[in-house]
């Protein structure tokens, strides 16, 4: 593919940016919250939190050293 100069849009490169006369210019602050990020998921965190904590407690239980002369039966 090779770049080739067009002259497609020479008659509108100069022309001033377009402004609404009936919508008012939205300000920068308002601009930026349109991009903010977002809760989508409220909760998640919680709940991966305790999935974490039960994942390290059943790691825990399955490493703890057992005396087999208390009789202990795996479940």
């Amino acid at each position: 593919m090779s770049l080739t100069q067009t002259h497609l849009y020479d008659d509108i490169i100069g022309l001033p940016h377009h402004q609404s006369q009936t919508h008012a210019h939205m300000s920068m602050h308002n601009r930026a919250a349109q991009f903010m990020p977002f809760a989508a998921l409220t909760g998640y965190e919680a709940v991966i939190e305790h999935a974490a904590l039960a994942n390290e407690e059943a790691v825990a239980r399955a490493n703890a050293p057992v005396d087999v002369a208390d009789g202990y039966m795996p479940a």
